[in-house]
């Protein structure tokens, strides 16, 4: 949900409730004010019958219209002030009305009289009610008007943040453009423009150091490699070296073309890790495989492997990707299917529109599956392995944020890629 969004929801709730407890709380106090002006009134009718029984010696004359209510019958004992709730009929509305009223005693020249004075609570009612649908109208209207203009000065003043993050997205690591943000006049916004341009120029410095000092030590280590190689080589030819000197020399051999291997291996994964690849196009994974299979074919051959290729009936799936992480992708999983897998053993390889799945019947693992993608991991029968391979397909996948995953069942190792 986005932050404009949400803060425009949560002003709104909170609008909404404030509204509400408010029109309670008005509701209330209107109905405790017309309730005291009710009873007011009576008390002041009660006070205009004693002050004219008291100058007069006789009764007022009872109401003869309307829907208040003044009432005198004899009495024989004098009664307490009652103030209570009740319904009349009321012949003015033809029907029972909630009446409020007001009972006490008054005492003129003809004798005792018991005297009701009430009045219509129903008006009172009418009146809050359209009093309540007054103000409901309103605040409704109001909070209409105080949604979209909160939306709207919402909008703009998160504008310089969204254009911030419209920057950041489009800011590329390994290009040499500086992030450049729109003026401010909003201090937050400023100080964060300026530290994120602070940090981004140092991440671009620290960036072009790494990959000068990564590029200038593998070629520096390189070149020896190569030279001692070279001169192993030579030795390798020559008769003149003892059988026992000649293992040795074939020993160093093996384990400096190893290094090298590695050399350029932890090479490859600093590149892909700052992005060096950024070039592009339609890659045809069909075609990559096939050729890749007869890249492989002596070694298939040579273990006597069972390929079951189910590629003729698919169609070709094109993926947008750097065409040599494509094909080191592609000849990571396939050549440590084969490479792993026991002579005459059996291997799958399965292209669907979105899955590439490769299956191979090598030995049980001897480490977690779940390790197979770290680096340096390889069971005790790959010592010749360096355990980078499937370090680098799973960080080719993470680049292409596609989803890698290995299983093992029915004595089938099988790692699947999903697109």
């Amino acid at each position: 949900m986005k932050l404009l969004t949400k803060t425009t929801i949560l002003y709104l709730s909170m609008t909404l409730l404030l509204f509400t407890i408010g029109g309670i709380i008005f509701y209330f106090s209107l109905r405790t004010i017309i309730d005291e002006n009710i009873s007011e009134n009576l008390e002041q009718t009660q006070q205009q019958v004693l002050d004219y029984v008291r100058k007069n010696g006789v009764l007022p004359a009872q109401p003869s219209v309307g829907s208040e209510l003044l009432l005198f019958t004899p009495a024989d004992i004098t009664v307490k002030d009652e103030l209570r709730d009740t319904f009349f009929y009321s012949s003015y509305e033809e029907e029972e009305l909630p009446y409020r009223e007001l009972i006490f005693s008054v005492k003129t020249n003809e004798g005792l009289f018991t005297a009701i004075a009430g009045k219509p609570i129903v008006e009172s009612d009418d009146l809050i009610e359209s009093v309540a649908n007054s103000l409901g109208i309103v605040a409704g209207i109001l909070l209409i008007v105080l949604f979209l203009l909160n939306w709207w000065l919402s909008k703009e003043m998160w504008k310089p943040f969204y254009k911030t993050l419209d920057g950041l997205r489009k800011f590329d690591l390994g290009k040499k453009e500086t992030l450049n943000f729109s003026p401010t006049t909003i201090s937050e916004f400023k100080m964060l423009n300026e530290e994120i341009k602070k940090m981004t120029e140092k991440m671009q410095s620290d960036y072009r150091n790494l990959k000068e000092f990564t590029e200038n030590a593998s070629h520096e280590i390189q070149t020896p490699l190569a030279i001692i190689r070279a001169k192993l080589e030579l030795m390798i030819q020559s008769e003149n070296i003892p059988q026992e000197q000649m293992k040795m020399i074939q020993d160093v051999y093996e384990s400096t073309n190893r290094l090298s291997k590695l050399n350029q291996s932890l090479l490859l994964l600093a590149k892909i890790e700052n992005r060096q690849f950024q070039e592009e196009q339609q890659i045809d994974l069909k075609n990559i495989i096939e050729k890749k299979l007869e890249q492989f074919e002596d070694m298939i051959a040579f273990k006597h492997l069972h390929l079951f290729p189910a590629l003729s009936e698919r169609k070709g799936v094109a993926l947008k990707m750097n065409a040599q992480l494509a094909d080191i992708l592609i000849s990571n999983i396939i050549g440590n299917a084969i490479k792993h897998n026991i002579h005459g053993g059996k291997t799958i390889i399965d292209l669907k529109s979105n899955t590439l799945t490769v299956s191979n019947s090598g030995n049980p693992l001897d480490i977690p599956g779940e390790k197979l993608f770290e680096r340096f991991q390889k069971g005790t029968s790959s010592s010749e392995s360096v355990g980078l391979g499937l370090s680098i397909v799973k960080q080719i996948c993470d680049t292409y944020h596609y989803k890698i995953n290995y299983s093992y069942a029915a004595g089938m190792h099988t790692v699947s890629v999903s697109f």
